[in-house]
């Protein structure tokens, strides 16, 4: 049994979509084995990384050293007194074929222990209470913004609407200024 012609041509033609459309299926899967294949690889590398900043950043801070007690009652005078030790200094990396530079001693300073303040130059502050001026409703901007000239509605009963006779820009698109209108009683204002 022969089909017509115009049944082989579509049959062709389907057979051809079929082939077309398992070829981008094989192209999707593909595809997709690539991004998991760099989805894991993305992974890995990001574990590595914080793995390396844990390893840096625990190297870099000093293990803090058990607190010591100090005696309130003893105050230490000007003799007796000793600067602290500093913390251990880091190294900075060294690069080969680069000269390696060393900072100048900072200069030497004298210790003065800061006076305690008398009594007689010591004021304590007075409490007082700060009071705002009472403000009326015309001077403050933020709550004449949604009040009515004409009728004296408040808030919700004013609607802010674009102005389409003043327009402030062409590009990128239009841009019209606002107005406020009442809707008890119709009225326009900017």
């Amino acid at each position: 049994m022969e089909f017509p012609s115009e049944y082989e041509e579509m049959l062709n033609k389907l057979e051809n979509q079929i082939t077309e459309l398992f070829s981008e299926i094989h192209y999707y899967q593909a595809m997709v084995t690539e991004k998991e294949n760099s989805i894991i690889r993305l992974t890995t590398e990001n574990r590595y990384l914080k793995a390396k900043i844990e390893n840096a950043s625990s190297e870099l801070t000093p293990v803090p050293s058990p607190p010591q007690r100090v005696s309130p009652t003893s105050t230490p005078s000007q003799a007796s007194y000793t600067p602290p030790t500093p913390p251990h200094e880091l190294n900075p990396p060294s690069y080969p074929n680069q000269e390696s530079f060393t900072p100048p001693p900072p200069p030497p300073q004298s210790l003065n222990a800061p006076s305690p303040p008398s009594q007689a130059q010591y004021t304590p502050p007075t409490s007082t209470q700060y009071t705002e001026p009472p403000i009326s409703p015309s001077e403050d901007t933020r709550i004449n913004k949604r009040v009515c000239p004409e009728c004296g509605a408040m808030g919700f009963a004013i609607k802010e609407v674009d102005d389409r006779t003043r327009i402030i820009s062409y590009n990128p698109q239009r841009i019209y200024a606002k107005k406020k209108v009442c809707t008890k009683c119709r009225n326009e204002w900017f």
